[in-house]
């Protein structure tokens, strides 16, 4: 009769699990150092380069600066940044103001003598400021100016001894803002456009506002009336702010 021997395999032994073990704690710890170091050193740089931004956006005005994406060195390694996000409560660029400035810009080269990659943004243009925009690069009937009544837009002004008001439909062409005359108000009685021999409206009829101030590569995309102005829409590739 045959006995059947049992197998037994060799167990480790505790010392040698126990160097495994703390071989494998050392290295995660090391990671761990390695990859905090990376992303604070990431930080620290980040916040450099959006601090370094806003100072060269200083002569336009105090902007928010936010450098999206991660991680930042990588993008300065290779000379462009992905995403840049500023923003601006007021802003002057070419002596024109604005107000609340939100614009995206898509890959900026860290070398600020070439040209942005694409930039989307919006903004309001003050009424004041497009009284002096169309007084410098359009022909204004004498006495009047832009005001906005229940988000819409007007030229205001007197006739006869009565408040005139003339009610304009902006449209962005490009680089410019054209206006036109859609009804003119006279007191109490407001009478259609159309209605007027031309002669009489050419004045104000397709007023241009040239904004060929704005930076190389920018255009307007849409332009609407509100309350603080006109808010424009821009877009542009290959933007240089110099």
């Amino acid at each position: 009769m045959t006995t059947a021997r049992t197998l037994e395999y060799p167990h480790e032994p505790p010392r040698r699990r126990k160097r495994r073990t703390k071989l494998i704690m050392t290295a995660i710890i090391i990671v761990v150092t390695l990859l905090i170091g990376f992303i604070a050193a990431d930080r620290v740089v980040d916040f450099t380069t959006e601090s370094k931004i806003a100072s060269s956006l200083e002569p336009y005005g105090d902007a928010d600066v936010n450098v999206e994406g991660f991680p930042v060195l990588t993008q300065m390694a290779s000379g462009k940044l992905n995403t840049v996000h500023v923003t601006a409560d007021q802003a002057q660029y070419e002596n024109v103001d604005f107000t609340d400035v939100d614009a995206k810009l898509f890959d900026v080269p860290t070398d600020t003598s070439r040209p942005i990659g694409t930039v989307e943004a919006s903004a309001v243009i003050p009424l004041a400021t497009i009284d002096a925009l169309a007084t410098e690069h359009a022909s204004l009937p004498s006495g009047m100016s832009f005001t906005t009544i229940d988000g819409g837009l007007y030229l205001k002004g007197s006739l006869l001894g009565q408040d005139l008001l003339i009610s304009i439909d902006p449209k962005a062409e490009s680089r410019r803002v054209v206006v036109s005359a859609t009804t003119i108000r006279l007191g109490s009685a407001e009478v259609d456009i159309d209605s007027i021999p031309s002669f009489l409206t050419s004045s104000i009829s397709d007023i241009v506002i040239d904004l060929d101030f704005l930076p190389a590569g920018l255009e307007l995309t849409d332009i609407k009336a509100t309350d603080a102005g006109l808010a424009i829409s821009l877009h542009g590739t290959g933007v240089s702010l110099g």
